[in-house]
């Protein structure tokens, strides 16, 4: 473990770190009035540098302190952090690759001695909930999925009760428990009714995200040509990248030279054959402002994933006033406000050439949703919006 530790540490030093993470504001230790300083449960290296949940509590939580400067933040930097964390991925994924059941977990480690010299008041987790942090306001980031897609996915209702039985002691001793969307909070708040004071739903926080302004918005609206339609996910299978292509080759031929489709995926979960026809490209890997600017010139964004906890791409599409296709699932269909700023798809492949030769004949339609789409990000995921919400939690959890 140690020599992994070396090798992990070494390559975290060439990780592409937001821009925005160089505003942070680290600890501040003399816990004034107004002022809340919290500790950020991370791992400071990761065996999988590009795992989405640990760059977003590293590098983009710490980020509010750009846009609430009575935050303040101090990221572990605690070895045996980094140690409890990768052991515990690795037994979870070597359980996945021998078939053997998952390990019990018994939570994660807080380093008790370095949270009390960063002189913080308020921890954020978004790992397992620490074991040992008795005593200290937790806020945890945790939630239970979406069962009518956990159902769709395999999970059998014993499977679901056996999720709640395993998470509900954490939510107990949280102080507050920070889910991503408000139809979570409202499910979470019915099956715990005696915790549902704790639950607060709080958006993705996307510090980096530039939105076109109005100007550009309707700039891009005016112009003409081809449906310019886009898939940008690492796990194509998941992302029902399959579904897409198989929708394009049912396109009718003369809607082809109409509709556009490029592809950025490394297709991590298994390669994907595409289909021969001339309206599609595939890049295996773009660098991100080269995938943001591809976004940001596309009409549409397609991803009609068969599983999505929560889909940051799509928030990142509307701030362009792209429209995202996103599967009906419980999370997505709160992000699109229930298809007014977006569509919902099965994600057959006939519902998906349905929606397409729509949006390629109705430009008004098209127009609609993308506005829609834009005043969304703008009213509910723009960063300073979610900064000033994350900002009141933690003074919450501080003072109570």
């Amino acid at each position: 473990i140690l020599a992994v530790a070396r090798v992990c540490a070494a390559r975290t030093t060439s990780i592409a770190v937001p821009p925005a993470a160089i505003l942070v504001v680290m600890v501040q230790r003399d816990g004034s009035a107004g002022n809340v300083s919290v500790y950020i449960q991370s791992q400071p290296w990761f065996i999988r540098p590009r795992n989405t949940d640990w760059r977003y509590t590293r590098f983009s939580i710490p980020c509010i302190a750009a846009f609430e400067p009575s935050c303040h933040f101090h990221a572990a930097r605690s070895q045996r952090i980094a140690l409890d964390c990768n052991w515990r991925y690795v037994r979870q994924l070597l359980a996945r690759r021998l078939h053997l059941p998952a390990p019990a977990s018994r939570g994660s480690v807080l380093d008790r001695g370095e949270f009390a010299r960063s002189g913080c008041q308020v921890v954020f987790c978004h790992d397992d909930f620490p074991r040992n942090a008795d005593g200290i306001p937790v806020v945890w980031q945790n939630s239970i999925l979406d069962p009518e897609m956990d159902r769709a996915r395999g999970m059998t209702d014993e499977q679901l009760a056996a999720q709640r039985a395993q998470k509900e002691p954490g939510f107990r001793k949280a102080r507050f428990v920070q889910v991503s969307t408000e139809a979570e909070r409202i499910r979470l708040s019915a099956w715990f009714p005696q915790l549902a004071d704790k639950f607060v739903a709080i958006p993705f926080f996307l510090p980096d995200v530039r939105p076109l302004d109005e100007a550009e918005l309707e700039a891009k609206l005016a112009g003409t040509g081809p449906l310019r339609c886009v898939f940008v996910g690492h796990e194509a299978r998941r992302k029902g990248l399959a579904r897409v292509y198989d929708a394009f080759a049912a396109l009718p031929v003369t809607r082809r030279e109409r509709i556009h489709l490029t592809v950025v995926s490394r297709q991590s979960d298994g390669p994907i054959e595409t289909p021969p026809l001339p309206n599609i490209t595939v890049h295996s890997e773009l660098p991100f402002a080269e995938t943001q600017q591809l976004i940001r010139q596309s009409d549409v964004f397609l991803m009609p994933s068969f599983y999505e906890s929560f889909g940051l791409v799509f928030v990142e599409a509307m701030a362009q006033g792209t429209i995202p296709i996103a599967p009906n699932w419980e999370v997505q269909r709160e992000i699109v406000d229930e298809g007014r700023a977006g569509i919902l798809t099965s994600g057959d492949p006939q519902d998906l050439v349905q929606h397409l030769e729509q949006l390629c004949t109705d430009r008004a339609l098209r127009i609609a949703l993308a506005r829609n789409a834009w005043r969304r990000f703008h009213s509910h995921f723009a960063p300073q919006i979610v900064a000033r919400k994350y900002c009141e939690l933690f003074h919450r959890a501080a003072q109570q």
